[in-house]
């Protein structure tokens, strides 16, 4: 899952390296979203987190039946710092990844340009 959101994150890193931390543009806001969600599933459904441990809150389940937020306040509190933190793990390791082979994505761009579709 944290590779999914890495590779999620790569068009918004990319604007970062690329094009400056100024010139990022709002296309990579449904990314975010995406990612959001993700992190959160994996925290609040999957047991996917060492803090908050093997446990479950309802998931796509009880947004459909409409529960209501089956956890007390401090959990929530503590959800969203486990969330913020595997998204901001996730996006410095997307970042390390990218500038560790800035040449290889550089290399990708021109030939995207040349082709407009590439595949393996």
């Amino acid at each position: 899952m944290i590779d999914r959101i890495c590779m999620t994150l790569g068009g918004r890193v990319s604007e970062e390296i690329f094009f400056g931390a100024e010139n990022i543009t709002t296309g990579a806001q449904d990314d975010l979203q995406k990612i959001t969600r993700m992190a959160f599933e994996a925290c609040a459904n999957y047991g996917m987190n060492d803090a908050i441990g093997p446990v479950s809150y309802g998931g796509d389940r009880a947004t459909k039946e409409n529960w209501t937020k089956p956890f007390s306040e401090k959990t929530a509190e503590m959800l969203d710092f486990e969330v913020r933190k595997m998204i901001t793990n996730a996006y410095d390791r997307t970042r390390t990844l990218l500038r560790d082979h800035r040449d290889d994505v550089e290399k990708v761009a021109q030939l995207l340009l040349e082709k407009e579709v590439i595949t393996r």
